[in-house]
């Protein structure tokens, strides 16, 4: 199953996912959002919950279209893991509310079978956006407890590298 855009409506009954006509326009959609919550989040430190309603609303529209509910528990469930563990980490003030409901829909989305490649993909955004804000080529906002960075950027830039590879 195609994990960067998930439950995309088949060509024909039981066909392919990916074959599917809507599969380019909706990746192209879910890549804009993303760009914009990366462009918003580096600018405000804020993710907007319109634009984290919007993802789940495409979601759910796909899952509609395509029927594929046994899939789509399985990536609830993953998504709702990573929800309860992200907000733990945002109690401890680990990240933001934003970042655990931008990360939560990713996984969500990604579902379990991406999830290695998504995780990889983040650790490379998140540390080469840290190395550009610890060179000061990227925003980042410091104060006496250290450089803090938007995760948000990581985020859509690890989704769309795995809507790219997959």
């Amino acid at each position: 199953m195609r994990s960067g855009a998930g439950f995309l409506p088949c060509a024909e009954p039981g066909g392919d996912p990916e074959s599917s006509p809507l599969s380019v326009p909706i990746d192209g959609l879910v890549c804009a959002v993303l760009v914009f919550v990366a462009a918003e989040d580096i600018q405000r430190f804020r993710i907007r919950n319109s634009a984290v309603l919007l993802l789940v609303a495409l979601y759910g529209w796909t899952v509609l279209a395509t029927g594929s509910l046994h899939d789509a528990l399985w990536h609830g469930v993953f998504g709702l893991a990573a929800l309860i563990l992200l907000f733990a980490a945002f109690s401890l003030r680990l990240v933001g509310a934003g970042d655990a409901k931008l990360m939560s829909v990713a996984c969500l989305w990604i579902g379990p079978q991406s999830a290695f490649v998504f995780a990889l993909l983040l650790l490379g955004s998140t540390v080469l956006y840290g190395l550009g804000a610890g060179l000061r080529l990227l925003p980042a906002r410091r104060d006496e407890r250290g450089t803090k960075i938007p995760f948000g950027p990581s985020i859509a830039m690890a989704w769309i590298g795995v809507i790219a590879l997959t």
